[in-house]
């Protein structure tokens, strides 16, 4: 819903048509001046009370038109809207901003709203090489687990050696070197 109705709109385009100024008709219907200024800017440009706001875009290559007719004529913000038919001059101070930041790059369209969350990567299919080395490297380990497997019984038997030659040795008291 807009904040002025149709009829305010049309009533201040019939006082100004009469003769009021900007600040006559503001004061009239208690509403701001800048706001009765766009309105009859709007009014002199063609725009009827009844045309509905519609997104535009616009060219990177219009943009920078807009812009360089602007500072080739020194021509103000409003009179460079007019001249290209633009509902808001503050618009061309945004493209001219970006222009003067980033160049013609700051004037291209730029993507809107949040960007899409990323898919989970799938992992990829395994050729043929990689199941053959990993077949290859499933029989190392294997390989390396039995030679594992031998030591430890060869490790365990070694041990098992040892305790018993140990025990007769376990008996023996020791003796008290006392003075």
């Amino acid at each position: 819903m807009t904040k002025y109705s149709k009829e305010i709109k049309e009533k201040v385009y019939y006082l100004f048509e009469r003769g009021w100024g900007f600040h006559a008709t503001a004061k009239e219907l208690n509403i701001p001046e800048g706001t009765v200024r766009n309105w009859l800017f709007k009014y002199k440009n063609g725009y009827s009370t009844n045309r509905r706001i519609r997104k535009r875009n616009f060219s990177a290559e219009f943009k920078q038109t807009v812009i360089e007719t602007r500072w080739a004529n020194s021509l103000s913000f409003k009179e460079t809207a007019e001249l290209f038919n633009l509902d808001n001059p503050s618009l061309i101070a945004i493209w001219q901003k970006s222009y003067l930041d980033e160049g013609i790059s700051g004037l291209q369209p730029k993507p809107k709203g949040r960007p899409p969350m990323q898919p989970k990567k799938q992992p990829k299919e395994q050729n043929n090489q990689s199941i053959k080395s990993d077949k290859e490297r499933i029989k190392a380990l294997e390989a390396e687990n039995a030679r594992l497997k031998y030591e430890l019984s060869f490790y365990n038997d070694f041990m098992e050696e040892m305790r018993k030659i140990a025990k007769p040795n376990r008996s023996v008291k020791k003796t008290n070197n006392r003075n």
